[in-house]
């Protein structure tokens, strides 16, 4: 009985400690505070219009960048640039990504 005196007052030593009891109210908030949410396509065609329109205006920056990236790669091989080749390519590469990605919105059903 003793030994559980002991048990306990060492767990409420633990409790008064200032992370631990805010590590405990945080939690109780969480729980307590926990509801159901239902998604409904009411006002969705107004954002995907706006993400339509975000997703071409990337995509052109996109092509303009890797067009960029092509002058300066033409441009290190007129030079025999190493560093401009390298240059050249990793924008080339970085717009085409651009691109890719905001063609591929479909895939994620955006």
């Amino acid at each position: 009985m003793k030994n559980m005196k002991v048990t306990v007052t060492k767990a409420l030593a633990v409790l008064k400690k200032p992370v631990v009891m805010k590590a405990v109210m945080f939690s109780l908030v969480l729980l307590l505070t926990a509801n159901q949410a239902f998604a409904a396509d009411a006002g969705m065609d107004s954002f995907d219009s706006v993400v339509d329109v975000i997703a071409r205006w990337l995509g052109r920056i996109g092509l303009v960048v890797a067009f960029f990236g092509a002058v300066q790669l033409a441009l290190g091989f007129k030079q025999d640039d190493a560093d401009g080749k390298i240059r050249g390519m990793k924008t080339l590469a970085s717009g085409f990504l651009v691109f890719g990605i905001t063609q591929s919105l479909s895939l994620f059903g955006l």
